[in-house]
């Protein structure tokens, strides 16, 4: 049983997961999301030395009423761990860029992320232009950290085009489950995520499989841009 607790950041309710120790990943959520998702990320996490901190973070509302909330939870992450590495779900994982961009970040794990906000909102076909003006101004100009990305083989929700730009100029690691969906949540599926997740804390080791993987094997499917 790991140990967990809960309090508020701020406003922000967030859960604990693990011993205390030096490194902690923080799990951010996409829409609808739950800080008690980060539960079975920790059950990877936690067994590399990690804790894990999940938030319930509104990503629906406005990015100018986010991003304060997100901000004050990664202060108290430096304020309170050595190392701090991500977790983040779609557009968790765009909220995310901005907090943490030209931080220290031991890694990014990102799953399904929307990672070009402008764009997204480019190809949709309305926008509400105060949103989009803010995004313009708003830009991810730095991201150094080793960044992760398991992606749908046909995503419904971000287009390909979306992240392309983004991880072709950044460190970014891609891998991508055949018949996937944005939303991780089938027993296959979530059952990949648990691999990627087990691989790349295992030491970022990849190999490429061309065929129908075996779902109870730590094993990534490498298909970088």
């Amino acid at each position: 049983m790991m140990k967990t607790d809960t309090f508020n950041i701020g406003p922000t309710p967030a859960l604990l997961i693990g011993e205390k120790c030096d490194r902690v990943f923080l799990f951010v959520p996409g829409l609808h999301g739950r800080k008690e998702e980060a539960l079975d990320f920790a059950e990877v996490a936690v067994l590399k030395g990690y804790q894990v901190l999940g938030i319930d973070l509104p990503v629906e509302r406005e990015p100018w009423e986010v991003m304060p909330l997100l901000n004050e939870v990664r202060d108290y992450l430096y304020q309170n761990w050595e190392s701090v590495s991500i977790r983040a779900n779609s557009i968790g994982s765009w909220f995310s860029l901005l907090a943490f961009q030209g931080k220290e970040i031991e890694q990014a794990l990102l799953v399904s992320p929307l990672l070009d906000m402008q764009k997204y909102i480019e190809e949709q076909p309305s926008r509400e232009e105060d949103y989009y003006n803010w995004v313009v101004k708003n830009p991810v100009d730095r991201w150094d950290a080793p960044t992760y990305i398991l992606r749908a083989d046909v995503d419904q929700v971000v287009s390909e085009a979306v992240g392309h730009d983004f991880i072709s100029q950044h460190k970014c690691q891609t891998t991508t489950m055949p018949d996937g969906e944005h939303w991780f949540h089938t027993p296959e599926q979530l059952a990949f995520m648990r691999a990627w997740e087990t691989s790349v804390l295992n030491g970022y080791e990849y190999v490429t499989l061309r065929e129908k993987p075996d779902y109870d094997t730590p094993k990534v499917c490498d298909f970088s841009y």
